[in-house]
């Protein structure tokens, strides 16, 4: 089971899974590295919801 924040709700959308996985290329070694890889690679596309569906895991 994952752990995450109580009351969260993912507000992020847009992203597709070869996005996703494009940002997890070499060099990325840690989950806030992808979050940041993530970002940049797609001109910050909702970064706000990105952030919060990171924190609520935990991984901020």
């Amino acid at each position: 089971m994952d752990l995450v924040r109580s009351g969260f709700t993912d507000d992020a959308s847009g992203y597709s899974i070869s996005q996703i996985f494009v940002a997890l290329r070499p060099g990325v070694e840690t989950v806030p590295g992808f979050r940041t890889r993530l970002l940049q690679n797609n001109g910050n596309q909702q970064q706000q919801a990105v952030n919060h569906l990171f924190e609520a895991y935990f991984y901020n």
